[in-house]
């Protein structure tokens, strides 16, 4: 007797451009594992996060809510007794109750109060062990908040996410009914500490050796970078910086090689689906910034590929607007398991291109930071750190501050960034004020306006009591 499965294979803090199928910075930086799952199945080409920061994307991919519907909108959600605003069920509750066993290996990052699994094994995303277990003398800072951004792992110890990869093999071969499971890897995250060979594999690579000094023309863009200050790394720094992350990826590439195999010594399985995407990409000192926050190609943009039942015919590429978002709606579809209204996205085989994408970022308070675990990085001024809203079309990206120390903002607090991809695809030039892209502008700043007006947003007392101090904060580094 058959029994189907879906295997989701997630990795954080994974860009777009750094698997070969969507074109990497060198010929020789490849992923032919990942690569073949493009090749036997659909490859999404304008895939981008409901939100460029761990918990509310996350979340997104849990319930296909973005954070102005589920009303987590930053890692502060992580903090023990956060304030969902309403009851949240993820597409995998509803997978279970109808009769599929579920399972996740390695990192899950959502509120305490969510609960998406059968089975939870964080076995192999332990941050802070990477960051413990890494040679010493081969740890790279940035010169701003000090974030471990490259390292090696020693090769006489074993490599702890490898424990993920073993446990959903092992899920894989054990189940006896329908099964998803979910690999979930912190690779390529910031800190990106590998063993050998993949820590020096790149390392010939005539990778740049400073970063572009100009942010894109964003004050919330350029306030992110000189908080990193990563154009003060130096040229060293910069490039073995570069040469983890993609060694990192080619760990990963690899992890992806172990599964497929598994997949194929199974002999009892069914109908096999297999989903590759990312919470959200990375800056890698481009301006001046490392990990994520910005709406910026780097930031934003992820890989979205989709192998196996229900996709048609492999090797297909879409250019169609996509999210994270709608992996919960894809993945039921996939099951064959009807999605109630409560889920949100859409699924990618049957439903049309939306008009356009929303995401956001940010509680806009004036208790917000940057990086509330280390309660650092305040806005422009001293303000507190500002919420984000992002309307993107085929075309065009627009994002603007829609709240800012604890209340709504009006056309002269908007710090508003207008690109139009086809004459700028890194998106950083600002059209703003230019008379051509004035209706577009305004069309979808009434977009982020009226998403910001009726988003759910907890109150600032019930979130950032608990970020009154440095260490005040009991959640895992991002």
């Amino acid at each position: 007797m058959t029994r189907d499965l879906i295997l989701w294979i997630l990795a954080d803090e994974l860009r777009a451009d750094a698997l070969s199928c969507y074109g990497t910075p060198h010929p020789a930086i490849r992923t032919p594992n990942i690569d073949r799952l493009a090749r036997s199945g659909v490859l999404f080409d304008n895939a981008y996060t409901a939100s460029p920061v761990c918990v509310p994307a996350r979340v997104s991919m849990a319930t296909g809510l973005r954070p102005d519907q589920s009303g987590v909108w930053g890692n502060e959600a992580y903090v023990p007794d956060y304030p969902l605003e309403r009851g949240i069920l993820t597409f995998t509750e509803h997978l279970a109750d109808a009769g599929w066993r579920t399972a996740s290996f390695g990192k899950e990052h959502v509120p305490p109060a969510m609960h998406p699994w059968q089975a939870d094994d964080h076995a192999g995303s332990d941050m802070r062990e990477l960051l413990e277990g890494a040679e010493a003398e081969s740890v790279v800072r940035t010169p701003g908040l000090g974030f471990v951004v490259a390292g090696t792992w020693p090769s006489d110890r074993p490599y702890p996410p490898e424990a993920i990869t073993a446990g959903t093999i092992a899920a894989m071969r054990d189940a006896e009914g329908p099964l998803l499971v979910r690999a979930s890897y912190l690779q390529p995250h910031t800190p990106v500490i590998v063993p050998e060979p993949w820590a020096s594999k790149y390392a010939g690579l005539p990778f740049p050796t400073a970063p572009r000094q100009d942010p894109a023309d964003s004050g919330f863009e350029r306030r992110f970078a000189e908080i990193n200050r990563g154009a003060a790394m130096s040229p060293e720094e910069f490039r073995r910086a570069q040469v983890a992350y993609f060694g990192a990826v080619a760990w990963l590439d690899e992890q992806v090689r172990v599964l497929m195999q598994a997949i194929e010594e199974i002999s009892e399985l069914g109908r096999v689906t297999i989903l590759l995407t990312a919470d959200h990409g990375a800056h890698l000192g481009e301006d001046g910034a490392y990990g994520k926050h910005t709406f910026a190609p780097a930031s934003s943009r992820i890989p979205l590929i989709v192998s196996g039942h229900g996709t048609g015919q492999g090797g297909i590429r879409r250019s169609d607007l996509a999210s994270n978002a709608d992996v919960a709606r894809t993945l039921l579809a996939a099951a064959g398991v009807p999605a109630p209204a409560s889920i949100g996205g859409r699924d990618l085989f049957a439903d049309p291109e939306p008009e356009y994408l929303i995401s956001g970022i940010g509680y806009g308070a004036a208790g917000s930071r940057a990086f509330p675990n280390l309660a650092a990085g305040t806005g422009q001024g001293g303000s507190g750190w500002p919420q984000r809203v992002c309307v993107r079309t085929a075309r065009y990206r627009l994002d603007l501050t829609a709240r800012l120390d604890g209340a709504g903002t009006d056309s002269g607090s908007h710090d508003a960034f207008l690109a139009d991809r086809v004459i700028d695809p890194w998106e950083r030039s600002n059209l703003i004020g230019v008379d051509a892209y004035e209706e577009i502008a305004e069309r979808l700043t009434s977009v982020a306006h009226e998403t910001s007006e009726q988003a759910t947003l907890p109150s600032d007392d019930a979130v950032f009591a608990q970020f009154s101090a440095p260490g005040g904060m009991e959640c895992r580094p991002d």
